[in-house]
């Protein structure tokens, strides 16, 4: 099984889980806040105080949707993914693959790629 993690930006949640629906895959998603290789912008902060005052935010947000797939499938989900998004100047986000070793369902003792499917 794969574990794969996907950070892209709010608006591209559709695109991914979309494709991750259409092969059936368990899909969790969050709000997060980080840095990485994104510049930065400098944006206009108006407080109801002072105004006009210009910072760079330290984190950026972004969505991290992780989901635990079987080996045959992450390949071409992978692949699908990389073609909906197609060639841009600018990066949409990061996959990072992990390996699951093992996976055992709580109550049922079911293991492997028995558990990633509804029955």
């Amino acid at each position: 099984m794969k574990e794969l993690n996907i950070f892209i930006k709010e608006n591209d949640l559709s695109k991914v889980t979309d494709i991750l629906q259409k092969h059936k895959a368990g899909i969790t998603f969050f709000e997060i806040q980080g840095t990485g290789r994104t510049p930065r912008v400098t944006q206009e902060i108006v407080h109801f105080y002072q105004t006009g005052r210009k910072t760079t935010p330290k984190f950026i947000g972004r969505i991290l949707v992780i989901t635990i797939v079987p080996d045959s499938d992450a390949k071409s989900i992978i692949e699908e993914i990389l073609n909906r998004f197609g060639e841009l100047k600018e990066p949409a986000g990061i996959i990072f693959v992990k390996e699951v070793s093992s996976a055992i369902e709580i109550g049922t003792n079911l293991t492997g790629d028995q558990i990633l499917y509804s029955q």
